[in-house]
């Protein structure tokens, strides 16, 4: 029985350090990648949009016309599941 508490408490400190050092590679990699780079495009998030010298665009899509800019998000989700419904049938 004395050894289970062993095993349990090795095991316990395997995990906390584990977990240090998840969380310390994690803040290296936010403090290296959590700024805007030159000549990345800014994506809207609401709307999965970004500007271009040509108009705006859908993220991974086409272009678009910038009275659509609302309806974007809703119309690329809609293609994506008509994509993967085919592929599955």
């Amino acid at each position: 029985m004395e050894s289970m508490g062993r095993q349990d408490r090795r095991l316990h400190q395997q995990l906390k350090e584990s977990s240090s050092r998840f969380q310390t590679l994690m803040k290296r990699l936010i403090a290296k990648y959590n700024q805007p780079f030159e000549d990345d495009p800014l994506v809207e998030m609401r709307t999965l949009t970004y500007e271009t010298p040509q108009g705006l665009r859908v993220w991974g899509g086409k272009l678009m016309k910038k009275e659509d800019k609302e309806y974007t998000q809703v119309f690329a989700i809609r293609t994506q599941r008509r994509e993967v419904e085919k592929t599955q049938s």
